[in-house]
């Protein structure tokens, strides 16, 4: 059991970390496609890693204070900040990888293809005009320079089509590719079943989705650790049977541990071994331990730094 919730809990990890090192990716506008540039490296690769680096270290801060919350409260508090940052990648990234699908879809689209002949026809005019206004304006004759007139109003003529041509290019082919796309389909499906816009659709899934994985990624992180402190426990019975089976022979052992626990409950004494020990309990250092661990697994005390205990904090 301890073993399938350390890999769960890894599993979940690194798909966490995976999503917000590649949020941490898109955002330096690197692409893996762009690493090798003329048979060597991209130079912008060393940013692209540095980003990388900052989304993993983000994540690892993230499993680090919500494994050690229960030392500080503020720690908690990073934990939970530093997992709404995760989540906001995570949705940025299921987004950026749809928008992209979407954009090479409408790109190898037919009509995308007939509007981009279009463009291709309106440059290579230009180019013709162009060409035909040099050598008018080259040529001695002023009736050549009239004709070139013409052709520099053809040319303003044309860029000006060809600058709105451009501008609507986003939306050319939009409606195809977002068929041919499976997620978006069944977005646009949803949001006709439910009569409200695919984008509020979209938002809703993509958000739950990384909800549920930053979720699940902190229930694995606290239920391996309880797993694994839980077999710790059940590896050190022996010790512990031992010590307990030598203190029910000695009466008056168990009324000073009965005595210590007591102080600790009611705060008269700190659950911390040199204290105690500097305190007029006399019990050796096993029945001090036997009384912090029989403490601890009550719920009574929790742990704290440099392998000590502190009194639990109520909710």
């Amino acid at each position: 059991m301890i073993y399938l919730t350390q890999i769960v809990k890894y599993t979940f990890c690194l798909v966490s970390m995976v999503l917000t090192g590649m949020f941490s990716l898109s955002l330096s506008g690197f692409y893996f496609s762009d690493a090798v540039v003329d048979g060597g490296l991209n130079k912008s690769l060393l940013s692209a890693c540095l980003f990388i680096l900052i989304g993993v270290c983000i994540d690892f801060g993230k499993y680090l204070f919500w494994s050690e919350r229960k030392r500080s409260y503020f720690y908690g508090v990073i934990a939970l900040v530093l997992t709404g940052f995760s989540l906001l990648a995570s949705c940025a990234f299921f987004l950026s990888s749809e928008f992209i699908e979407i954009n090479k879809s409408r790109l190898v689209s037919m009509e995308y293809k007939a509007f981009q002949e279009k463009v291709d026809a309106v440059k290579q005019e230009i180019n013709y005009h162009e060409r035909l206004l040099e050598k008018r304006l080259n040529s001695e004759y002023h009736q050549q320079w009239v004709e070139g007139e013409k052709n520099a109003e053809r040319i303003r003529e044309l860029k000006g089509s060809l600058i709105k041509s451009m501008e609507l290019s986003v939306d050319v082919g939009r409606d195809v590719a977002i068929q041919t796309v499976p997620i978006t389909r069944f977005f646009t499906v949803l949001g006709r079943v439910f009569d409200v816009s695919t984008e509020l659709v979209r938002n809703i899934f993509y958000g739950l989705l990384a909800l549920l994985l930053e979720v699940i990624t902190l229930g694995a992180i606290s239920l391996a650790n309880s797993v694994w402190r839980d077999e710790r426990i059940v590896n050190t019975g022996t010790d512990n049977d031992t010590i307990i089976e030598t203190t029910m022979d000695d009466p008056e052992a168990r009324k000073k541990m009965a005595c210590l626990a007591d102080d600790i409950i009611q705060g008269r004494a700190q659950p911390v071994i040199r204290k105690i020990k500097a305190a007029s309990y006399a019990l050796n250092i096993d029945q001090i331990r036997q009384v912090l661990m029989n403490l601890y697994l009550a719920g009574v005390i929790e742990k704290d730094s440099r392998n000590s205990y502190k009194l639990t904090e109520s909710e």
